[in-house]
Parts: C-alpha cells; structure tokens; sequence
C-alpha cells in the first residue's frame, strides 16, 4: 500500500537533540535478552533507535541514537560501524557525537567508552573518507549504543531514515524537527504505508519489531522492500527545465523524447541501413543490426536515458552510452521497416520502477521493443546485445515494468524475459548389477550448459559419467552424455521426482506480505524411457497429475505410457510463464507450490513380481 502526503512546512530552528531514551541505561527487558522472538537465528539486535531530522534545499541533517545488543559470537561484526562521505563538499559530513560498551558484569553495569584509539578515519579514493568506529570490551550479551550526526547535500529526494536494517529491530522512531519548501512525503512499503495511511499531520513515525531485510527471499532488489520513509520536493528549485523538475509522466516522456529529436537532427539513417543486410525474417534483420554495431562501435559503460547529438559525438567517435546506441538502432530499424519503440528501464540491481513517483523510479537506461514477425516483440539494449541472443537480454534488465516513450495514453508496458526451454531425453537400461543411463539434453534461452544440467534422478551410487557429443540446432543447444550407476538392490528400483530441488526453490513462506519475483520463465519437460525386464513390474499406482493456475502460466503434468516391447515412458513437465506475483496473487502462488510438494510422494517403482 502506498500513501503519499503533500505538505508545505516553514523551516523552523532546532538548537537540541531531544532524547528519545536515556543514555548508558538500558531497560531490565533488554539485558535479560537472549534472542529475538521473530528472528530467532539473528546474532545481535537493534533494541532501539531514534533520529532527528531537518531537511532543506540544500539536503538533509540527521541525529542518531542508536543500541545494539549481541547475542552471539557471529554478531560480533555488529560492533564495528563505518560512514563514508565526502571531504570536499561541506554539506556532506559524519560528525561523531558519542560511544560506549555497555556490559553486565555479577549484576552490575560496566560500561567502557570509545577511545580515540577506536576512532579511525581512512582515505577510500580521491575525497572520500571513511569513518570507522571499533567498540571495545565486546562479549556476548554486550550492549553498544552511540550517537551521529550525519549532514548529506541529496538535494532531489531521498530516503534519510530506514525502518528496517541488517539486524532485526525492536523500536525504530524518526521525527521530523523542520523542513523547508513544499514536498511530498512518501511510504513506498507495505507496513509503514498502511500505519500511517492519510495521517498526514504527523511528525513522527515508528515502527516495532521489524525484521531484518536478511529474510526477504526470491526478490530482485532488497532495497525495494525496505521500510523506509522517503522525501521528494514538488518544487523544480535550481532543476527547472530538467527530468528533476518534472512532477508527471507525461512531463517526463515529452523531455526525453524533444532531446532525443535533437539528438537525430541532419542524421541520414538510410546512408547505415544500407550498409546492413536484409535478413529473410525481421529477427534475421535485427541479429544483422546488433552485429554491425557490435562491429562498430564501442559501450563506454555508462547507462542512460538521454544523449548528445548523434552525428557529431556517437558516429564521431564510435563510442557512446546506452540511449546513444539504442535511439540509432531504433532509427535503423525505422529504415528497415521494423517497427520498435523506445521505452525507459530499470536495471534489477537498480530497483523496479514506481509507478506513482517519476523521480524517484529510478529509471537508468533505453531500451529498443522490437515488433517481430507474428506479433512476437523482443526487448534489447542495443548497446550489449548479442546477435546470437536477440531473444534473450541480460536477466539484469527485467523489472516486470518499462516506461514506453510512444505517444499514448498509457505507457506502462509489462515486460517479461521470453520463454528458456529444457527438455532432457533419458533412456534406462537395467542390468544385472548396473544401471546405464543415455541422456539428451536440448536447451534455449537462459539454461546454460554448466548451470543447468540435470542430473540423474534414479538415487543410486554413480559409477562413472561419460560426456558425449554437443551440438548446435538454430537457437537450441544439445549434449549428449552417459551415467552408469550401481544396482546395489536388484528387487527394487525407486524412479523419484526429477522437480525436487526445484519445488523447493519455488516455496515461500506463507505469511509473504511483498511480492514473488523469479528468474526467468521457463519450460522443463524430462522424459525417462525404460526397457521393463521380463521379471520386473512398473507400479506408478495414482501417478498422473495435472495441476493448472493463473489462466495456465504455471503448470505441472506428470503421466505414464506404455508402447510396445513393454517398454514405458514417463514424462515430467514444468511450466512456469510468470515471474513476477503480486501480494495478492501469492495464496495462489502457494497453493501451487503446495501441490507441487504433494506430488513428490507419486513416485514411480520398478520392483520384481
């Protein structure tokens, strides 16, 4: 749930920080624990903590009150704290106020403070410094608290106050002191968003008994998920006319689309296109694209959303940034007569887009939708994609949202990496006293060779494993290997559940509140052919399954056949062509996963009549 409150504060003077708990006193409560109820295994403990904030046009000044318990040796790193910042800009400074250690000794507190010896400052590269503070005297059961005061010049927005960190947390409070200029204040979270929902009269927020982000699983960006509380100005202050100063999409999309006309003033696109090949299919044409760029011109690592002029920097000098390589391919593609459109993006690493906040989506390069023959489209960065991989950009890009720069009235394209596909063609041979397995693995897309290789699933010693051929069929990989097992118990042979590991990879936790996100879509279907001996007999007893949700974006089946020469094939098959899941979605999700885990117990034995 997101929630965002508009104010207009009058910047007021604050000349004291307000103490939200006593110094060098913790409660009974807090050194009587021993572990935190909701995180058990977590090695040391926020107990509280409490900031002061002011914030102007120039940034920000915070004041922290911080205690921190240890409950375990491996906490012990818990007692070392480090702030960067940059020496050569005033506004951005780490002031040390205060730090001590605070232990319990035969009922008596002792409490040992910092030394200047514990105070370390270290020049990281150019004007960045680093301030690192070693507590002394730690133990398990120590208590550490201190106070900072941190000054940053993050003029355009920015999140001064995190609710959830790398230690679980059992009072995190912030209080607005004074703030200058008009803007908006914004709950991109869950828990945060639906506490403070319409109270927009507050100043000051808290939350307790928060977990550590270290719990969050099968997300892209913890970052995301993060309870914070982030401050945007609505007013264009010294950023007029820039994509700062912009409070709408629509403001957004028409700037980025006049400097991208600009860019391509006097450019004859045609002179280029006619030096690339017409492919016999459109895809054919793009592949031919991307290799005469690959040829020609060279990323220089930067990712964007804007350009120069093409003519006289990029074709110059052969050398540009990702909207550089992407407005030229779009322009080529123009000339070629494929249809594409530009759309903003969001790296994985970077963070998915907000829908509600132009600003602050983090949106960090162009990226070219391609429209291919039969209403297939592709997604590529046309300054790292690879010929051969058209169909398949780099998993770092997908953010399940782009911000499509055509003029219509919605622009919020929803993106998904294509479809990898593996089938894994096996054959058993039973002998007296071994097994011999022939496997075909056939594979596209995100499966890799060394990443994705099945192993066989028949839970008997492996003697000896015999790579084979690998060939290369249009988009498809093939290799061909050879397991030999023993029999160790020739009466009975259990053929398990291929998908195991896999099921388990695919559970979350059933009280998920933040949304599902996978890694790519993929479709897996394993086949077991199987020669029954004369004195043997195949008991599959309520093997085959089907299960279907999400109009069909995720499905399992599994069966048997029987061809002749009494020989049975068994097919697994797993789809999954959704990866992102919403919190409203994941009952369903679960519900999935949990009849998946109940098929594990189908499984299939070969046993001697």
């Amino acid at each position: 749930m997101k929630s965002v409150l508009s104010l207009s504060l009058i910047f007021i003077f604050s000349l004291f920080f307000s103490q939200d708990f006593e110094w060098g006193k913790p409660s009974q409560e807090e050194i009587e624990l021993k572990s935190v109820p909701f995180e058990p295994t977590a090695d040391a403990v926020t107990l509280k903590e409490y900031g002061e904030l002011k914030i102007d046009y120039v940034g920000y000044e915070l004041e922290e009150h911080i205690r921190i318990k240890i409950l375990s040796p491996n906490g012990f790193s818990s007692a070392q704290k480090k702030w960067s910042y940059n020496s050569s800009n005033r506004f951005d400074k780490v002031i040390f106020r205060e730090a001590q250690t605070i232990n319990i000794v035969d009922g008596k507190t002792v409490i040992t403070p910092i030394d200047k010896k514990d105070i370390l400052v270290y020049n990281q590269s150019n004007d960045i410094e680093e301030l690192a503070i070693a507590f002394p005297n730690i133990k398990v059961g120590s208590i550490i608290e201190y106070k900072v005061k941190i000054i940053r010049p993050y003029n355009i927005y920015y999140s001064a106050w995190y609710f959830q960190n790398a230690l679980p947390t059992l009072s995190s409070k912030l209080k607005l002191k004074s703030a200058s200029g008009t803007y908006t204040l914004i709950f991109p979270t869950p828990k945060l968003g639906k506490k403070y929902i319409g109270k927009n009269k507050l100043r000051e927020w808290e939350l307790n008994n928060v977990p550590s982000y270290n719990t969050y699983t099968k997300i892209y960006n913890i970052s995301d998920n993060v309870e914070r509380i982030t401050f945007q100005y609505t007013s264009a202050k010294s950023f007029y006319g820039t994509y700062y100063s912009e409070s709408t999409w629509q403001g957004f999309k028409n700037l980025i689309n006049s400097k991208k006309e600009k860019s391509v003033e006097d450019l004859d696109f045609r002179e280029y296109a006619n030096k690339i090949q017409t492919g016999k299919n459109k895809f054919e044409t793009l592949k031919n694209c991307l290799k005469f760029l690959r040829d020609n011109y060279k990323w220089d690592k930067y990712y964007a959303t804007s350009t120069d002029r093409l003519k006289s920097n990029f074709l110059r000098t052969k050398t540009g940034n990702t909207a550089d390589f992407n407005i030229f391919l779009q322009g080529i593609l123009r000339e070629k007569k494929i249809n594409s459109q530009l759309a903003v993006n969001s790296l994985r690493s970077n963070g998915r887009i907000i829908v509600g906040y132009t600003v602050l989506s983090k949106l960090q390069t162009l990226v070219t939708i391609v429209s291919l023959d039969k209403e297939e489209k592709t997604m590529v960065d046309a300054a790292i994609s690879k010929p051969e991989d058209g169909h398949f950009l780099s998993r770092n890009y997908f953010n399940h949202l782009v911000f499509g720069l055509d003029n219509i009235s919605d622009n919020f394209i929803e993106v998904s990496p294509n479809l990898s596909e593996y089938v894994s063609q096996q054959e058993l041979d039973i002998r007296n006293d071994s097994l011999n397995l022939k496997i075909r693995d056939q594979f596209k897309g995100y499966f890799e060779l060394s990443s994705y290789k099945e192993q066989a699933f028949i839970k008997e010693p492996v003697v000896k494993i015999t790579e084979g051929d690998k060939k290369e069929l249009e988009e498809w990989k093939i290799n061909y290997r050879t397991v030999n097992l023993e029999n160790p118990n020739s009466s009975f042979l259990t053929i398990e559940n291929p998908f195991v590991e896999k099921i388990k990879e695919l559970t979350v936790e059933k009280d998920r509140d933040y949304p599902v996100e996978l890694d790519f879509p993929f479709l897996k279907t394993i086949q077991l052919k199987v020669k029954i001996p004369e004195d043997y007999i195949l008991n599959t007893d309520n093997f085959k399954e089907t299960i279907s949700v999400f109009d069909g974006k995720l499905q399992y089946a599994q069966s048997v056949g029987y061809k002749e020469n009494n020989e049975a094939v068994i097919t697994w098959s797993l789809l999954i062509n959704q990866i992102i899941f919403q919190p409203k979605e994941i009952n369903q999700y679960i519900d999935f996963t949990n009849k998946l885990s109940n098929t594990v117990s189908k499984i299939a034995v070969l046993k001697k009549k």
